[in-house]
């Protein structure tokens, strides 16, 4: 199956980039770490004397450089749609051979503040068996929510807010290194001078030895929060999203033979309450499903149950294990049997780009064809496939696209069998760069005698969140 625009697609986790040189002739090496940091940034290549040493990192991932030692030429490449790149950092750096370096791309793309916040470390500690930290506030979104610095709380686990930070920094800043004994730590976040706790990591295990440089970015995942926490260690990154941020689930009814349903989560059809009633085909839960809007819900296993509105036995008796931060959409979907399709949803926004993802929720229609054509010139809607390539092949019922970055435009959307019979043709739909946009597929039979009827449930910013 082709992607809806030829681009290398990243997953955002815990990932390990591993630069390669082919300048190694010179014995003494230098260690950089680069570290994407700017929350509404593309994917990003690395370059070292113009020559692509990364590619794809993606927000929230690392990559760890040998260069040589010497003063060469970094330089960052958005990735924009269709693989074309734009430099958004460049800089000549000097690189001493006894000497670490961390190369931070931090700011924003949207308001033109992106750029490199370079740290050294010399690696020296007092013990083997301490936890040595480096603290660096990398988020502007903390910062504007904060109104200035914030104060950082480092505890034991469990234990009260002391009267004193442990220390207190701004946007760019860093602390430490610190050492301190391998335990349990609780790590809580204030606006400067205040006792509101904005970010609270709960229960963190610091093991004997560890060399960490915790990063507060910008929190792009489910949770009021407005950071999480990165531990990074060489190129693995672990993130930590606050203690409350639980998880997000949102449904949408996509199966007319269903009729309408009442949505059970962490009920019991038949003993409890239904969560939401009389859930009609094509409605969602919440029933504005901007982007963002979920039913928000502890993280762990959940229980999601759909019954018939009249009381009939339960069609969908799903356990999900929900991750904390995480937000997913459940699609009740099918023609032979209702079934729950699960996605995890990604709602971080990318200044250079729309993300879009269509997901396949029509059984009825078998697998598609779709084209996604650019508005003519004039603002004409495009009216005919003509010779255009599906940007979607052999597209199965139950599958996503995964979010595919699409230049920002007016589009017409076509779904088609793989014979080329025409199922769906859509009006001019505007997407916008920074908005995320999903669309769900159906099709129902429109009653006996006439022709099915096919649509798209739209989600996200195709809808207005609620003023």
């Amino acid at each position: 199956m082709k992607s809806l625009l030829a681009l290398p697609l990243v997953v955002v986790g815990s990932v390990v980039l591993t630069g390669c040189f082919d300048d190694d002739d010179d014995p003494l090496k230098s260690n950089v770490r680069v570290i994407h940091a700017s929350s509404d940034a593309p994917a990003v290549n690395v370059n070292f004397n113009g020559s692509t040493v990364v590619s794809g990192a993606d927000y929230k991932q690392a990559a760890v450089l040998t260069p040589n030692a010497g003063r060469p030429s970094l330089s960052i490449d958005g990735i924009l749609p269709g693989g074309d790149t734009v430099t958004v950092i460049e800089e000549d750096v000097p690189l001493l051979f006894n000497t670490k370096y961390d190369v931070i791309a931090v700011g924003k793309v949207g308001d033109q503040t992106i750029e490199p916040l370079i740290l050294t470390d010399d690696g020296e500690r007092e013990s083997s068996d301490s936890v040595r930290l480096r603290v660096a506030h990398l988020s502007p979104d903390a910062e504007e929510a904060a109104g200035g610095p914030v104060d950082v709380y480092v505890t034991a686990a469990g234990a009260e807010l002391p009267a004193e930070a442990t220390f207190s920094f701004s946007f760019k800043e860093s602390v430490g290194p610190l050492e301190v004994p391998a335990g349990e730590y609780q790590v809580r976040v204030t606006p400067a001078g205040a006792d509101t706790v904005v970010y609270d990591s709960g229960a963190l295990p610091l093991p004997p030895g560890a060399d960490l440089l915790v990063a507060a970015v910008d929190n792009t995942v489910f949770g009021e929060s407005p950071i999480s926490l990165l531990a990074i260690n060489g190129g693995d990154v672990s993130e930590i999203v606050d203690a409350s941020a639980g998880a997000g689930i949102r449904a949408v009814h996509n199966s007319a033979v269903a009729g309408p349903v009442d949505l059970y989560v962490n009920a019991t059809p038949g003993s409890d309450a239904a969560t939401v009633e009389d859930i009609a085909y094509t409605d969602t839960v919440p029933g504005v499903a901007s982007t963002g809007a979920y039913v928000a819900l502890e993280a762990g296993e959940n229980q999601v149950a759909v019954t018939g509105a009249d009381g009939t036995v339960a069609v969908i008796d799903a356990t999900l294990e929900l991750a904390a931060g995480s937000g997913t959409t459940v699609v009740a979907a099918g023609q032979t049997e209702v079934q729950a399709l699960v996605f995890e949803d990604d709602n971080r926004s990318v200044a250079t780009a729309a993300k879009l993802r269509v997901i396949h929720g029509a059984e009825e229609a078998g697998t598609v064809d779709v084209y996604l054509l650019p508005t003519a010139e004039g603002g004409a809607e495009a009216t005919e496939i003509n010779n255009a390539e599906p940007a979607l092949d052999d597209f199965a019922y139950g599958t996503s696209s995964g979010y595919v970055e699409v230049p920002e435009g007016d589009y017409v959307v076509f779904i088609t069998s793989t014979d080329g019979s025409e199922f769906l043709k859509t009006g001019s739909i505007s997407l916008s760069a920074g908005g995320v946009y999903t669309a769900i597929a159906r099709l129902a039979d429109a009653g006996a005698g006439e022709t099915s009827v096919a649509g798209l449930t739209l989600l996200d910013d195709f809808v207005a969140a609620p003023q």
